[in-house]
């Protein structure tokens, strides 16, 4: 099986065990992705429509780029990976914009994402990207994964969306097929947060459980990942449990 990757490093990223997903995503079917994070199921599945939908918004204005001016935000992060630069220069930089919603604020992202710690991505509080430099030695570019992503979005019927995951579940109707990849609860009421400055929370995971649930009565297929351990199962009581052997590494460098 071929497995197409994404340009993003991402701790978590399903990139590993996407050969073990893909058997429970039915094809044609309207797509949708509340926590599309990398986007390495968005590439590999086969859908008539996606929708891709983060609360990150430096993510998703990332993917705006890569599908409306892909030329634009290669050759504008491609400078930035050939020049010598300070990476706390260019956090300071991407903390403070001027504007938002940039191509160098996405390029921006893209440098971090490459050049922090272990991939990953994580704010503070106040909404600052805080991941310290990573210890890498030679620096990849994705261009060729910037590009295979941007031919996927502009190739097929995919929409972008910056919002709550209950808004973009409650788009859901029959034949829709939902995909979740939460931020895990790793022990009872507890979570990682980082993801975005308001974090992600055991109530928050059972607020998704219900919308999930509701989405399934009004036709649509759920299916979710998250740690196994007893309080996913009781959150997610009311889903079939299917168990798989994954090994989650963060040493991403």
């Amino acid at each position: 099986m071929n497995i197409e990757k994404s340009f993003l490093k991402w701790p978590g990223g399903k990139g590993r065990i996407i050969d073990k997903l893909l058997p429970h995503f039915p094809k044609d079917c309207q797509f949708i992705e509340p926590f599309v994070g990398a986007g390495n199921v968005f590439i590999n599945v086969s859908a008539k429509s996606y929708i891709l939908a983060d609360i990150n918004h430096d993510l998703i204005n990332t993917y705006s780029w890569l599908k409306d001016d892909l030329a634009m935000l290669y050759n504008t992060t491609k400078e930035l990976f050939d020049t010598e630069n300070d990476f706390y220069d260019i956090r300071s930089q991407f903390n403070h914009p001027k504007f938002r919603e940039t191509v160098k604020l996405a390029a921006q992202f893209i440098y971090l994402n490459r050049h922090g710690f272990n991939g990953m991505c994580r704010y503070n509080k106040k909404g600052e990207f805080n991941v310290p430099k990573g210890k890498h030695k030679n620096i990849y570019f994705p261009g060729a994964e910037m590009i295979n992503f941007s031919n996927k979005l502009l190739y097929s019927d995919a929409s972008l969306l910056c919002c709550d995951f209950t808004l973009t579940i409650g788009l859901a109707g029959a034949g829709s097929v939902i995909y979740c990849d939460p931020p895990y609860l790793t022990k009872h009421k507890d979570s990682f947060v980082g993801y975005t400055p308001s974090g992600f929370c055991y109530s928050d995971t059972e607020l998704l459980a219900d919308c999930l649930y509701d989405a399934v009565l009004r036709g649509a297929t759920a299916i979710i990942s998250n740690c196994d351990n007893s309080a996913t199962r009781d959150i997610f009581h009311r889903f079939k449990l299917h168990s798989i052997d994954a090994m989650l590494n963060s040493k991403l460098n």
